[in-house]
């Protein structure tokens, strides 16, 4: 979801700044605010015992942990920071008032929480059925559909901006394994590695 800067200013928000790796909220918590992102990459995460999952990762001028918030219930997942951050807080109250007073906003709220759903389903699958390498690709492919180009483009392709262990927590694969495979999808010019960083072409 994308609301106008000066919209979410005028109905009260307030601007944060978060380090890489900070925690904007934690898994329990309860949600108070919409957040939406001004510059910066945030991932939602639960941690496990032995492996971590990232559920989503979410860029500029995107929202993120909306259902705890308009369901008034616990996250069930953490937010942190990935790069360092700048977004929009909105308090729950306000944020309410807002869509109440705007249907345009409300209904590309909306279909945009429509598309989150897709998204979900479309990730479950590609960590769920396929081999190791398929579901790098899966994964790989669905951020480079989600991502700006200009931002994350290069010389026509699509630079991976998550580290491999964050692969292998949006994939349920060991690092190791996404390493391995990796490598072996740069042999067969499925991707290509520069200076440690993954490459798609578009």
């Amino acid at each position: 979801m994308n609301i106008s800067p000066d919209l979410l200013l005028q109905y009260g928000a307030v601007v944060k700044h978060y380090r890489r790796h900070d925690d904007i909220f934690r898994e329990g918590q309860v949600a108070f605010y919409y957040y939406q992102i001004h510059t910066g990459l945030v991932k939602m995460i639960n941690r496990g015992e032995e492996h971590d999952f990232i559920q989503g990762i979410f860029t500029e001028g995107e929202s993120f942990g909306e259902p705890p918030m308009i369901g008034e219930f616990s996250c069930p997942a953490s937010a942190i920071a990935i790069t360092d951050v700048q977004l929009y807080a909105l308090p729950r109250r306000h944020f309410i008032e807002l869509l109440r007073a705007n249907f345009e906003v409300h209904f590309s709220f909306t279909v945009h929480m429509c598309n989150r759903v897709l998204y979900k389903a479309e990730l479950l699958k590609s960590i769920n059925l396929g081999l190791p390498e398929e579901r790098i690709i899966a994964v790989i492919d669905l951020l480079k559909s989600k991502l700006s180009r200009d931002r994350y483009g290069h010389d026509g392709h699509f630079v991976v901006p998550v580290t491999r262990q964050e692969i292998a927590d949006m994939t349920g694969l060991r690092v190791e394994t996404v390493i391995r495979k990796v490598g072996m999808l740069e042999e067969q010019g499925k991707v290509v590695v520069a200076d440690r960083k993954i490459l798609r072409a578009y």
